[in-house]
């Protein structure tokens, strides 16, 4: 069955929709779709899935009792349907947010601020992640040379008795590690939040470090310069971490981990802004 929070173009999720219900009921149509909705015109589902037709709340509150949604699908359905019809961007920015705010989010733990040791290292969270992949008991030498770039032996020590210190990962009755919760995330207030900034910094080291050490064709670079208004931006940085949220959840349901890899975005003026009244 499709999965309506997976989708942010209701006009794909319609067709989606059709198409699943047309492959398990030869009977099923365009006509009986409308008349279940209480539409009087046959071929309307398929003007809006060809994006011919724009749906109005009313035609969208149908559809939605048509799909047999509830609560929380008919209102991430009405804030999808707006959104992809919004013709500004002021529009666009308040129903993306309505819609990140329903969209059902993943198991997060959320790290409090007495165990923010963990970002003092950038390799804190690499070696957390190895030992989802890597049987590691106590062989330090190895594990510090599975990181790229390497650290040493007693780095590794350090961040094993660290990362069970604080929780986040525990041996299991074989003597190797595991994590002990598969997504973590941290909100801190903006007085701590300089010790995940300066994470972050030393992260983009490393990043740079890539350049030398890492084949391109093992690792992705991208930039673009765009020039555009401060709602706009502020858009840029929702559909941002929305995304980041989605290659979390990716991540989460792989079950054949082979190696980590760290996804860094940076979004910054790169010019000073002036304003409507300057041009």
């Amino acid at each position: 069955m499709i999965n309506l929070f997976e989708y942010q173009n209701y006009r794909d999720y319609l067709r989606a929709y059709y198409l699943e219900q047309k492959a398990e009921k030869k009977s099923f149509s365009y006509r009986s779709f409308s008349k279940k909705a209480g539409i009087q015109a046959a071929s309307f589902l398929f003007y809006v899935i060809e994006g011919k037709r724009n749906l109005t709340k009313n035609s969208l509150l149908k559809i939605s009792r048509a799909l047999g949604h509830n609560r929380e699908e008919a209102d991430y359905f009405e804030n999808l349907v707006f959104f992809n019809q919004a013709a500004t961007i002021h529009e666009k920015t308040l129903y993306y947010s309505r819609i990140v705010e329903v969209r059902k989010p993943f198991d997060m733990q959320t790290i409090p601020l007495d165990r923010y040791d963990y970002y003092c290292r950038w390799y804190h969270s690499v070696v957390r992640e190895i030992v989802t992949f890597f049987h590691f008991k106590d062989n330090y030498t190895q594990l510090a040379n599975t990181l790229v770039p390497a650290i040493t032996a007693k780095q590794a020590r350090e961040s094993i008795v660290l990362l069970e210190r604080l929780g986040f990962i525990e041996r299991d009755p074989d003597g190797y590690f595991h994590q002990t919760a598969n997504v973590i995330g941290v909100h801190p207030s903006p007085s701590d939040s300089f010790i995940i900034e300066k994470f972050q910094m030393e992260m983009l080291q490393v990043a740079l470090q890539a350049y030398h050490v890492v084949p391109i064709y093992d690792r992705m670079s991208s930039s673009t310069t765009f020039s555009v208004s401060e709602e706009t931006f502020k858009l840029f940085k929702m559909k941002a971490r929305e995304f980041r949220k989605e290659l979390a959840e990716i991540a989460r349901l792989d079950a054949s981990q082979e190696c980590v890899y760290q996804f860094t975005m940076n979004l910054f003026p790169v010019s000073r802004r002036i304003s409507n009244e300057k041009k």
